[in-house]
């Protein structure tokens, strides 16, 4: 009786196969692995993103944009939330603002430091900056004095401007902006204490 057992498993599985169970193509039995289900955040992620200079973005959108869209990228403002900013286009007045902001809080007497915030902002921002600020600086002849300077890393700046207001700076510089290859590469801030 043992040995029939055996044969009746044998039998089942063959009459199995036949009525139904075997694979469509007549060859070899293919598995497919289940497709892995997307998290709804990651499906909101995998949206193209879609917008202009100055909209908000989400967390996953900020991270999915990240530089990787043209000349699209995303800008955390200081309240932790993000919007959208394009390299070739004028930073969005709210950025702008931010910028100037971020800039203001560095001493207009430690110069190195703001330089530093200047560089921060470059790379945050995709952009060179002109911060136009007022600065202490000394007259030559052993007084202090305050003047608006223009300050950037931008290479073949010229220098010596400096004004008595920030719209004569400006006014200054922007002839020189417009000369550039790629005007749109610059940013003009201006930092009022």
């Amino acid at each position: 009786m043992t040995a029939r057992f055996p044969v009746l498993i044998g039998f089942v599985v063959a009459v199995l196969l036949v009525t139904g169970c075997a694979p469509e193509s007549g060859g070899a039995a293919s598995v497919s692995a289940p497709s892995p289900t997307a998290s709804v955040s990651e499906e909101v992620a995998a949206q193209p993103i879609s917008g202009q200079p100055g909209d908000p973005l989400t967390a996953a959108e900020a991270k999915q944009l990240n530089g990787q869209i043209g000349t699209l990228r995303p800008y955390e403002m200081n309240d932790g939330s993000f919007v959208i900013i394009d390299v070739k286009q004028p930073l969005p007045q709210a950025v702008k603002q931010e910028v100037a902001e971020s800039l203001r809080g560095t001493s207009n007497s430690d110069l190195g430091n703001y330089f530093d915030e200047i560089l921060r902002q470059e790379g945050l921002t995709g952009k060179t900056v002109i911060s136009v600020r007022k600065i202490h600086a000394g007259d030559g002849n052993g007084s202090d004095v305050f003047a608006w300077m223009p300050s950037t890393s931008a290479h073949g700046f010229p220098l010596g401007i400096m004004a008595s207001s920030a719209e004569s700076v400006v006014s200054e510089v922007r002839p020189w902006v417009d000369a550039q290859n790629d005007p749109a590469q610059l940013e003009i801030i201006v930092v009022n204490d």
